[in-house]
């Protein structure tokens, strides 16, 4: 699935406010992810309070899905409910890349 993403000139990432232990047993659970996990962790959210995704009274995120672009812009945002479709964020990432 990676490889799709590079294709049209995209990296993906993975972002949490969780700590780097939290990521690396998650990953972990997976049997490992391709793929580079960020921690939003201090100051907690700060991230996700730019993208819009960070729900402070709970004190973590809502999924989400965001695509920026090269200049640092968010050009795509969109709450996750349920399984994403790769084919939709793949045309979304073309039409940012051009």
């Amino acid at each position: 699935m990676i490889d799709r993403f590079n294709a049209v000139d995209t990296q993906v990432l993975g972002v949490s406010v969780d700590s780097k232990h939290s990521h690396k047993n998650w990953a972990e659970s997976l049997g490992g992810v391709s793929y580079p996990l960020l921690q939003d962790f201090h100051p907690k959210g700060s991230m996700a309070t730019s993208y819009g995704t960070y729900l402070e009274d709970k004190g973590f995120t809502t999924r989400s899905t965001v695509i920026v672009d090269k200049q640092g812009l968010v050009q795509y945002s969109v709450l996750a409910n349920g399984e994403r479709v790769i084919s939709e964020l793949l045309a979304e990432c073309k039409k940012v890349n051009g």
